[in-house]
């Protein structure tokens, strides 16, 4: 069962509420979005946009002793297109697997002025087991490669390759359509960018990916080697291999919509170009994520006696290289009245104009309309629940879309740049690498200091202080009776599929008072009793039921 779809079959049961609910009862928004599994790409082409290089015969820059190699620094201008399609049809390559490139059309210059030609590439499969060989085989999406990983030579640093293979081809005249060289071993990479100004990163051991699916590279190598990895330079060739590279090329044929949920990566910020890297850049890269979130806004002006809580957070995220995040728990900050300008504010907003020129939020984005936005401390958890930075800055804001179809953020400060289409609500998760004083202070464990993570196509409700909203998944039907109630009410669920089931209820300021339920349990009706003590004051509680992962939220109205 996915988030997602919790939020669409909403049945509301419209309880009377005592007078004292109706005046401390806030405002509760919900807020959710699920797209798992890390997009695959299966095609990929050459971009107006890029330039072409020839990577020259020189020392390795990851083993200097190493010359010449394919591997160097020294590289030539060169021109070339290419258009690539793949089947990757078995996860783990052998003798029958039925991967393969479907079609493929690659022209380029060599440094010597000839025009080369690739039309065709069959897969090299290999054994089980076989994938310590010179060279590996099958089609790969999504394969961190290189390095230290064992999977391609070491003479290049550990990256992510959103589409690889292994094959052979035949090397041709691109004007006279002759073969030069017949069944050349050919390696070719759509990844991750690990070049900086055209010079090679040297680390092996740990991945420095530029994720920006903007600015992948494309590598096409021809090496001097035959299959068992001994040294068999390139007939026609001017230094016996071949390492041609090509700059932002295009990936397409996604099996998802791949901008559904993305990290928006280090680079210079669209509003100031000046500050760089800053969160607030058009460099993007694929993720999977999901998140569900509940809200409490009982002030509408933020003090340090508001009341304003986060009664539920789960958000979980995944970057291709398999790095796991997640937070499940947020305690807002308050501030005192006036103290707005400060460099993180306080408290739950509805609908809030912000960002841009109003004041309230960094100049960095443009001004937009916030449906729900928070400032808190949260910690930052690896995806086994382990802390990776405690009590850091946290900005959440459920928004309308500032930014184009292709992902470039609208860079106007003045103008409302709200995309008011409900179908196009986005979500902003921003951990800053800042201190409470506006102070530098990376966030460990992140890689680049800051986190800025972006759902698109949220779900969003609300209830109001005037009902009890029982907000129900597909798979679930749930009440509360009685309720308001004192002493003691009844949760009362029906399960539809064998389910992992969870039941906790939380008081106004999202502190959880008990757990009633954890385990498994099989499709049927149940009701679990909650007693509240005498130590449990009047006043709003909730309990959120959770279905496999997804939760289910309700108001409770305990009076005395």
């Amino acid at each position: 069962m996915k988030n997602k779809f919790y939020l669409k079959h909403l049945w509301i049961t419209v309880l009377f509420i005592s007078m004292y609910s109706l005046n401390t009862h806030g405002q509760i928004v919900t807020s959710s979005a699920d797209y798992p599994g890390i997009v695959k790409f299966s095609a990929s082409e050459s971009s107006a946009n890029g330039l072409v290089y020839e990577v020259m015969p020189g020392p390795s820059v990851i083993n200097p002793d190493m010359n010449p190699t394919p591997f160097s620094d020294s590289i030539n201008m060169s021109t070339g297109s290419y258009s690539l399609s793949v089947a990757d049809i078995d996860s783990v390559d052998s003798p029958s697997s039925q991967d393969s490139v479907t079609s493929v059309n690659i022209l380029f210059t060599g440094n010597d002025g000839r025009q080369y030609k690739i039309d065709k590439i069959m897969i090299i499969h290999k054994p089980e087991g076989a994938g310590d060989h010179t060279f590996f085989g099958g089609v790969g999406l999504n394969k961190q490669m290189h390095g230290n990983t064992g999977i391609g030579t070491n003479l290049m640093p550990k990256m992510m390759a959103y589409i690889t293979l292994w094959g052979l081809t035949n090397l041709k005249d691109a004007v006279t359509d002759t073969v030069i060289a017949a069944n050349r071993i050919i390696h070719l990479m759509v990844a991750t960018n690990v070049r900086d100004s055209m010079k090679l990163d040297t680390n092996v051991v740990v991945d420095r990916s530029d994720y920006n699916i903007k600015n992948a590279h494309t590598h096409v190598i021809l090496p001097p080697l035959n299959m068992a990895g001994e040294m068999d330079p390139i007939p026609g060739t001017d230094h016996g291999f071949l390492h041609m590279m090509f700059e932002k090329p295009l990936l397409t044929q996604a099996d998802k919509d791949w901008t559904l949920v993305y990290e928006v990566l280090p680079g210079p910020a669209v509003m100031n170009p000046m500050m760089n890297p800053t969160p607030f850049s058009d460099n993007i890269g694929i993720a999977a994520g999901s998140y569900s979130l509940a809200l409490n806004n009982l002030d509408p002006e933020d003090s340090p006696d508001s009341r304003d809580s986060v009664i539920y957070v789960n958000i979980n995220f995944e970057r291709p290289n398999g790095d796991k995040f997640m937070i499940d728990k947020i305690m807002i900050i308050h501030k005192p009245e006036g103290a707005g300008d400060h460099t993180f504010f306080g408290g739950i907003g509805y609908n809030k104009l912000m960002h841009g020129n109003t004041g309230i939020g960094t100049g960095l984005m443009p001004k937009m309309t916030a449906y729900a936005t928070l400032w808190g401390i949260t910690d930052l958890k690896d995806g086994d629940g382990n802390v990776l930075a405690s009590n850091r800055i946290i900005h959440m804001m459920v928004a309308s879309r500032v930014r184009t179809d292709d992902l470039s953020m609208i860079p106007s400060a003045e103008i409302d740049s709200s995309d008011y289409d409900p179908g196009r609500r986005e979500t902003h998760v921003i951990l800053p690498p800042l201190n409470m004083n506006g102070d530098f202070d990376p966030v460990p464990g992140t890689g680049h200091g800051f986190l800025h993570l972006m759902y698109e196509k949220v779900l969003l409700a609300d209830s109001t202080v005037s009902a009890v909203n029982e907000i129900s998944a597909s798979d679930i039907r749930v009440i509360a009776y009685p309720n308001p109630f004192n002493g003691y009410t009844s949760i009362e669920y029906q399960i539809e599929h064998q389910s992992d089931i969870k039941i906790t209820v939380y008081n106004s300021n999202g502190s959880l008072v008990k757990t009633l339920v954890d385990r498994e349990q099989s499709p049927g009706t149940y009701k679990v009793r909650f007693d509240a003590n005498s130590s449990l004051p009047a006043g709003m509680y909730f309990y959120v039921v959770t279905v496999n992962g997804s939760p289910t939220f309700g108001k409770l109205s305990l009076i005395r």
